[in-house]
């Protein structure tokens, strides 16, 4: 007789699951950064402090410095946007005050200053809150958190914006044009060519009133063709820019041929 095979009872080992990747980082994940800009007068000092602020997630990573167009144009599309000043012991405070009035007519300022900075001033001026520089760092992370709450919760921030016919999207090509037709835009605001000036600037020194005419004067080339303008006001040696107004438009003559003689 044949020998019986005995078929094997044994259960067969269920392989281990592939352990899943991790999700790549959306632009939710990347906004979920309580500020959304950190401006800096001295930006290597603004290095370190963000560096010791890492670990708390509420800082992004670089920051930007004063007058940056890529940072404005950020906080002018968001109408809750929340920036932070930082000011470092030999950053400069001799217009911090008048630097938080024009930086908060874009956005929502929370300032890091020295101790010795004068803060009712700088909140009168428009500051949010002004916080040490020096505050341990968690104790920072969470005040900051609870201006980001405040802030959501109000929604104080939305504003106006100039009907799209008269805002075109083809113009201008430059960033820093961008931010100016951005600013002059806000029916919120009208801009004495100082203030104007002074955000537009660096953090050493502002712009000065010609570039500034000049600058509006390249913007009005491009966007009188569409039908809209600066509209200006000059009185006493100032200038004050009151937003935009609707021209009429023209179109830009062919080139003429050269005459044959």
């Amino acid at each position: 007789m044949g020998r019986t095979r005995h078929t094997s009872t044994t259960p067969t080992p269920t392989p281990t699951p592939m352990p899943m990747p991790m999700p790549m980082p959306t632009t939710a994940m990347s906004s979920s950064c309580p500020v959304d800009v950190v401006l800096s007068l001295r930006r290597e000092k603004t290095a370190r402090l963000l560096r010791t602020m890492r670990p708390y997630h509420v800082l992004p990573a670089l920051s930007h410095s004063w007058g940056s167009a890529p940072a404005y144009m950020s906080l002018l599309r968001r109408p809750d946007g929340l920036a932070v000043l930082d000011v470092s012991e030999d950053g400069g405070t001799d217009r911090l005050e008048q630097r938080v009035r024009v930086l908060s007519t874009i956005s929502s300022v929370v300032v890091l200053a020295p101790r010795d900075v004068d803060v009712v001033a700088t909140l009168r001026a428009g500051a949010v809150n002004v916080l040490p520089r020096d505050t341990p760092p968690r104790e920072l992370a969470g005040r900051i958190v609870a201006e980001r709450r405040w802030i959501d919760l109000s929604s104080r921030r939305q504003r106006l914006r100039v009907p799209v016919r008269s805002r075109p999207q083809v113009v201008p090509h430059q960033a820093s044009q961008q931010v100016l037709l951005e600013l002059l835009s806000l029916p919120t605001r009208q801009w004495c060519c100082h203030d104007l000036g002074l955000l537009l600037g660096t953090a050493g020194e502002p712009v000065s009133k010609r570039a500034l005419q000049a600058r509006v004067m390249r913007l009005n080339g491009r966007l009188t063709p569409y039908g809209v303008s600066v509209d200006a006001v000059h009185r006493w040696g100032r200038t004050r820019y009151t937003g935009m107004r609707e021209v009429v438009p023209y179109e830009v003559p062919p080139a003429q041929l050269p005459l044959r003689l």
